[in-house]
This record gives structure tokens, sequence and C-alpha cells, in this order.
């Protein structure tokens, strides 16, 4: 008895480290309210093995002019973007109703403090459409991001949300003093990646629990 409740938490701990990695939800494409941005919000979703590695712990690979959305600077130098232009919203569409869990961001830049750090989301199903943000899905969670642009920084949504549209505002950059701190920034407004995941299927655990209650069984008889 003894041997098969240890072959039965090895075969659990196994599952629950399954399960603590991602399967990657990549949008396939993400708009921004912005306009003369200096480099593109589709730089935002190049995905795994090209916007960031493949292997865990899935640092960024990518940046500058190739792997970073950056704003323009309608105030100039120095300002506040989010002061003159507003908030700017993202939207990532997941191609169809897509299953997710967890949010993952990569910073722009360690050197620049026009990076997001806090930021909101919205969510819509494909029969809401883009114009039915929080109708069927109220989750709104809010989020704060660190500076670094090459640690992945994952935030889980609180459960599965199944959505094909994910809205962003991004709400406060790394500087928000009208530029005037080191380092200098905040005329801008930048991110490096954005991606989904939901946990890697594995075993499932009642399954386990109903195999060992079974081979216990069988050993007692």
């Amino acid at each position: 008895m003894n041997k098969t409740i240890t072959t039965l938490a090895l075969i659990l701990t196994s599952a629950a480290i399954s399960s603590a990695s991602h399967v990657f939800v990549s949008p396939i494409s993400a708009t921004s309210t912005t306009s003369g941005d200096l480099w593109p919000v589709s730089n935002l979703v190049q995905g795994p093995g090209v916007g960031f590695d493949a292997a865990a712990p899935h640092g960024r690979i990518l940046g500058g002019s190739a792997g970073n959305w950056v704003t323009g600077a309608p105030g100039g130098f120095p300002s506040d973007f989010i002061a003159v232009a507003g908030a700017p919203v993202l939207v990532f569409d997941l191609g169809s109703d897509s299953a997710i869990s967890a949010i993952h961001t990569w910073g722009y830049s360690v050197t620049n403090a026009n990076g997001v750090m806090d930021f909101s989301l919205r969510f819509a199903t494909d029969a809401d459409g883009l114009g039915g943000f929080g109708t069927s899905i109220a989750a709104n969670p809010l989020f704060s991001m660190l500076i670094d642009d090459i640690p992945m920084q994952t935030n889980g949504l609180g459960g599965v949300i199944t959505t094909r549209y994910v809205e962003m505002t991004a709400l406060t950059t790394h500087i928000t003093n009208g530029g005037s701190g080191p380092p200098a920034g905040g005329d801008r407004v930048g991110l490096g990646e954005v991606s989904f995941s939901i946990p890697e299927p594995s075993i499932s655990l009642l399954g386990l629990l109903a195999f060992g209650g079974l081979a216990l069984r069988r050993r007692r008889i």
C-alpha cells in the first residue's frame, strides 16, 4: 500500500508541475487608438519564438524598432503623453473565442521610463463584437508592470475567461510627471509584447485520485 501511495504522490506532483506551464494564446492582430506611432502596434503580437522565447522562462527576443510598440509624442519633449492625448487603448484579437486565464506582458525599456506601468483590461466575445466590451464578461482587472524589458511578466485573470477580444487601456507610464525626472520620458507610451495563456492540459486530478483509489482497493483484495 505504501508503494502505491508513493507512486500516486509522484504522479500528482508531476501533474502539478505540468499544470504550472503555459499554452500561449497569441493575438492574431492588435490595434491602437493612437495615431502617428513611432513603432507599429503590430510589434506587440509577434508571439512565441519570434517576439519572445518559446522556451521557459520566455524572455523577450526582439527590442527596439523591430520589437516595441511606441507612440508618437504629440506634446513634444518634455511632456506627459497621457495628459496630452489621453490613455491609449489597445485591442487584441484572438481570432475566435478562446479560453484564457493569464496575460503576459514584456516591458518597453530599462533606460527609458515611457513604458506602460498600470493598465486595465476588458473583454468581449465574438458575439459581443468590438463594441461590446464588458457586455457579457464583467471582469475589469487592473494590473501593474515593472520597468524590466526582458522578463515575462504574468498576471492571472482570476479564472478562465472565454473571449475573442481583449481591450487594454494604458493608464500610466513609469514616469508621469511631465518628463521632468530621470530618466527623461513620459512624452510617449511604449510596450514590448503581449500574449495570453491557459494552463497546460494535464492528467485530471480527479482521474488520478480515482486511479489511486482503485489501485488501493486492488492492493487490499
